[in-house]
C-alpha cells in the first residue's frame, strides 16, 4: 500500500469514527423520578403529557410543539387547549394515546398504574414518570424533562428564576406569626398540606404557618374540628370551586369564630397555580405574599 494510500485511509477511518461518536453522543438518557432509566435516539420529538405541572414545564422550557396529546386536567397554558385530549388519572386509556403515534409519555406516580406503563412500553412508547410532592422535587422534575427535551440551560434557567422569586420574598417576610389553612378538598373528604408538601413551603417563603406543618405527610385527610382549634388567620382554597368555594366555606356551621373566616381572609386559587406543583409556583408565592400582605405596605416582588 503507498503512503498517499494509506494517509487517505487512516483520514476516512478518523472521520468514521467521529461521525460515529458524533451520533453516540446525540442519544439522550435520562432517569425518571422512579429510577427508572429511559434511553432516546435525541431530543424527545413527540408527546403526550398527563399531568398538568409536566406539561407547564415543557412550555415553560419553550417544548409546546411537542406536545402531540394532553391528558383531560392540562388546561394552562391556553393554547394547549388546541391539543388532542386523552383520558388520564385512573381511567387512562392507552389506545387513545397509542393512537397519537407518540415518542414519549409523560406521567405521574400518583396518577397512574403500572400496567399502564406496561402496556405502552410494549407498543414501542418510552414512559418516564414525575413524582412531585415539594419544591425540591419540581426542580428535580424541571431537569428531568429539560434533558429528555434537550433543553438543560432552559431548565437551569427556568429553575434559577423560580429560587430567585423565593429568596426575594423570604429576605421580605422573616419574623411573621400568622397563620394559614390550606383547604384542598372540602368536607366531608376535608383535606390540607402537612409539612412535606410545597404548599408548607409556600407559607414558609412568605413569613407565615401552615396550621398543619407539625404533620409530616404531604397530604392529609383532616377534621373541621382541628381546622376551627388551630384557627388560621387566612384561607387558602385549592379546591377548585371557584366563588362558590368561598361561599360554602363561609356558611360552614362552627366555623364563624375562625379568624379567617371572621375577617373574610380567604384567597381562591382561581388560576390553580398554587394546586401545580410546576414553573408556577413562583406565581404562587406572589399572590399568596400579596393575599397576605395587601395593605400595600411592602412592594410586591417582581414578577
Amino acid at each position: 500500500m503507498s503512503k498517499k494510500l494509506f494517509s487517505l485511509l487512516l483520514v476516512f477511518l478518523m472521520t468514521a469514527c467521529a461521525a460515529a461518536s458524533l451520533a453516540e453522543g446525540s442519544g439522550i438518557t435520562v432517569t425518571d423520578m422512579f429510577g427508572r432509566e429511559i434511553t432516546l435516539t435525541g431530543p424527545a420529538e413527540r408527546i403526550v403529557v398527563l399531568q398538568p405541572a409536566d406539561c407547564e414545564i415543557l412550555c415553560a422550557i419553550g417544548c409546546e410543539d411537542a406536545i402531540v396529546g394532553r391528558g383531560q386536567y392540562v388546561d394552562y397554558p391556553q393554547s394547549v387547549l388546541d391539543v388532542p385530549v386523552v383520558q388520564s388519572g385512573a381511567e387512562t386509556n392507552v389506545e387513545e394515546i397509542l393512537a397519537l403515534q407518540p415518542q414519549v409519555v409523560l406521567m405521574n406516580s400518583m396518577s397512574q398504574s403500572e400496567e399502564q406503563v406496561r402496556q405502552l412500553e410494549e407498543n414501542g412508547v418510552k414512559v418516564v414518570v414525575s413524582s412531585t410532592s415539594d419544591i425540591e422535587s419540581v426542580y428535580t422534575a424541571i431537569h428531568l424533562i429539560g434533558a429528555l427535551m434537550g433543553r438543560d440551560a432552559e431548565a437551569e434557567a427556568l429553575i434559577a428564576d423560580m429560587q430567585g422569586t423565593f429568596d426575594e420574598i423570604r429576605a421580605k417576610t422573616a419574623g411573621q406569626t400568622r397563620k394559614v389553612y390550606f383547604e384542598i378538598s372540602p368536607p366531608p373528604y376535608l383535606y390540607s398540606a402537612g409539612s412535606s408538601s410545597y404548599m408548607n413551603e409556600l407559607a414558609e417563603i412568605c413569613g407565615i404557618t401552615n396550621i398543619f406543618a407539625d404533620q409530616p405527610d404531604a397530604w392529609l385527610m383532616i377534621s373541621e374540628e382541628q381546622v376551627i382549634e388551630r384557627d388560621p388567620d387566612y384561607i387558602v382554597l385549592i379546591t377548585g370551586m371557584g366563588s362558590q368555594g368561598v361561599e360554602e366555606i363561609l356558611s360552614r356551621e362552627g366555623w364563624g369564630n375562625i379568624s379567617a373566616i371572621r375577617e373574610q381572609r380567604i384567597f381562591n386559587d382561581d388560576d390553580s397555580c398554587m394546586a401545580r406543583p410546576g414553573p408556577r409556583l413562583k406565581d404562587a408565592a406572589i399572590a399568596l405574599y400579596s393575599f397576605v400582605y395587601e395593605s400595600g405596605a411592602e412592594e410586591e416582588p417582581a414578577a
